[in-house]
């Protein structure tokens, strides 16, 4: 029990602190609503999976619990919610880690994929300072691969898969933070939560998977 709610202590710490700051973005003097404007956002950043950590495979080694993450969402105006404009959308991210696990000819790399219909809450301008308050469920994909990656003729990097142990997928949703201060520039939390179950393909009692599922990440906006 103190195990699990040392995970998600920042979690709670960090959506414990949501309400007060939403009232200081509501203050804000916005501008006329329109409705039906769209809005999108291109990010990268850091995610965190401390699950990938406690991992024990038979082979010895184990998986970094910090990745990387890219993020592409869009998402339209809908209405007004007393202060707040509310958007409905959809985000599409794709995250990896590596590890010290041996296959083959190389060690294990964690790859996972999201696509969650969403909705955010936006307080105050985009052309100001604006903050979003963002919820979404959908689905998720997990997989470990041994990857053999080597440049073309073009120097682009070349991956071939050559063994992958794992691969599941599952429902789960997403609570999340984001904002930023003018135009073109957004930053975000989002805290993911996925059960992917008792870990296959790398040996008895591995381990189990699942949320929360940290990202960290920041990137440009478009749009209203």
């Amino acid at each position: 029990m103190i195990l699990n709610l040392h995970k998600h202590w920042l979690t709670a710490i960090i959506f414990g602190l949501i309400l007060p700051v939403t009232s200081i973005y509501a203050d804000d003097e916005s501008e006329p609503y329109v409705q039906g404007r769209w809005s999108g956002t291109a990010t990268a950043g850091l995610v965190i999976w401390n699950d990938l950590k406690d991992l024990e495979p038979a082979a010895g080694g184990g998986f970094d619990s910090v990745g990387f993450v890219v993020e592409f969402a869009g998402h339209k105006h809908v209405t007004r919610w007393g202060s707040a404009d509310v958007l409905i959308g959809a985000d599409f991210g794709i995250f990896a880690t590596q590890s010290d696990i041996p296959g083959i000819t190389e060690d294990f790399t964690q790859r996972g994929l999201y696509l969650t219909p969403s909705i955010k809450f936006r307080f105050g301008e985009r052309s100001r300072r604006y903050l979003n308050l963002e919820a979404g469920l959908g689905w998720y994909q997990v997989d470990f691969a041994e990857l053999i990656c080597d440049e073309d003729i073009f120097n682009n990097i070349v991956c071939i898969e050559i063994a992958e142990p794992f691969d599941e997928d599952s429902l789960g949703g997403y609570l999340g933070i984001s904002g930023g201060f003018g135009g073109g520039f957004i930053m975000g939390l989002k805290v993911h939560f996925a059960d992917f179950g008792a870990v296959t393909g790398l040996g008895t009692d591995t381990g189990y998977l699942k949320g929360p599922i940290y990202i960290v990440s920041l990137g440009g906006a478009s749009g209203g």
